[in-house]
């Protein structure tokens, strides 16, 4: 393990046991085992420390997330289904990371971490714009502001992850996974159902009609152009 890797991992540990504000530099240097040079050579501060481990959790979590969008689902609900499945499991596979990066907050944007997640969220909302243009481009999903997007696909889950890591929240935190999917659908499209399969593109053509008697045969015939609704499968 590198030296910046053995101080955050202590750090980590010691903001779980004594909470950032009663954690000091030198009970984070004396866990990790390294020299007072070692630590400051790669964090002149605690607060630096944080916020290294704050923008390498988060670019964990949106590596997860572009993960998923790189594969191009074909439908809102396996998008935003597979970044929220994604997010839940991240939360429940390290509980400790995961309070930490919501007991923190956010970061100083001015910050050296700060302009590190600001670089991070772009790229993300990129990966986002790009998955979604298709989608509102034929009318299934809103043309949102991506701050909207990114606050209806993961706000809620942001919440019940926090009543869950308190204790709140019994069971598994996927458990949510498919309500919380829906709410996100219905919050990109306006309609929870269009996210489940691909809307139904309307086909143009012309109709025969025959009017035929008892006997079958034809007594009166003619055409109608009309436009008709492929069935789903």
């Amino acid at each position: 393990m590198s030296i910046r890797d053995r101080v955050l991992t202590a750090a980590l540990a010691c903001f779980a046991e004594d909470g950032y504000e009663r954690t000091t530099i030198a009970r984070i240097r004396e866990r990790s085992g390294v020299s007072n040079g070692a630590l400051f050579h790669h964090f002149p501060s605690k607060e630096a420390i944080a916020g290294a481990l704050y923008v390498d959790a988060m670019g964990s979590v949106h590596e997860e997330y572009r993960r998923v969008l790189a594969r191009r689902p074909a439908t809102l609900a396996d998008g935003v289904g597979g970044v929220l499945e994604r997010h839940l499991s991240w939360v429940e596979a390290d509980p400790v990371r995961a309070r930490f990066v919501y007991a923190q907050g956010r970061l100083d944007w001015a910050s050296e971490p700060g302009e590190r997640l600001r670089a991070m969220n772009a790229e993300i909302g990129a990966a986002w714009r790009e998955w979604l243009a298709p989608f509102v481009s034929r009318g299934e999903a809103r043309d949102l502001p991506m701050t909207v997007v990114v606050a209806v696909v993961t706000g809620p889950a942001h919440a019940l992850a926090q009543q869950w890591l308190a204790g709140q929240l019994p069971g598994s935190l996927l458990a949510f996974h498919a309500a919380l999917t829906e709410a996100a659908v219905a919050g990109l499209s306006g309609d929870p159902a269009r996210g489940s399969a691909p809307a139904s593109r309307p086909v143009a053509g012309r109709l025969r009609l025959q009017l035929v008697d008892a006997d079958g045969a034809v007594v009166a015939e003619g055409e109608a152009t009309t436009t008709l609704t492929r069935p789903d499968h």
